[in-house]
């Protein structure tokens, strides 16, 4: 397959031609792009700050970070609060489960009070069994 293929490369010169002449014109067409030269930036050293600034600086950034502690702070408060209500209301909820259910002897069982009902005692009729006269 490759000699073949190499053969009729060599072998047909008008094919070799048209393959130069495209050559040839892709580089016409497609120009390869030379290398620009770049100059380098001279350093240049920054202008110092003047002493009412650099304190101007410190006393912003000081300032954002005691606003974000406060926040972080009043952030932590919060979660901790509503982690207690969320807390306080799971104990009740299991509290009040394990008097209908069996909690593995994890906890005490609750002790629930229930209403005794009784009926009110026979109170014999003043009459006897008479019902009307």
């Amino acid at each position: 397959m490759l000699y073949t293929s190499t053969n009729r490369l060599v072998g047909d010169s008008a094919l070799l031609s048209r393959i130069s002449a495209w050559i040839r014109h892709a580089r016409q067409i497609w120009p390869v792009a030379k290398p620009k030269k770049t100059e380098i930036a001279r350093y240049v050293e920054p202008r110092r700050l003047t002493f009412v600034e650099q304190w101007a600086r410190l006393s912003d950034t000081v300032k954002g970070a005691l606003s974000r502690a406060e926040e972080a702070t009043r952030c932590h408060t919060s979660a901790a609060l509503q982690l207690d209500l969320a807390q306080y209301a799971l104990t009740s909820l299991v509290d009040e489960l394990s008097a209908v259910m069996d909690m593995g002897g994890r906890r005490r069982p609750a002790s629930v009070h229930m209403l005794d009902l009784q009926p009110p005692p026979f109170a014999p009729r003043p009459f006897g069994d008479a019902i009307a006269a």
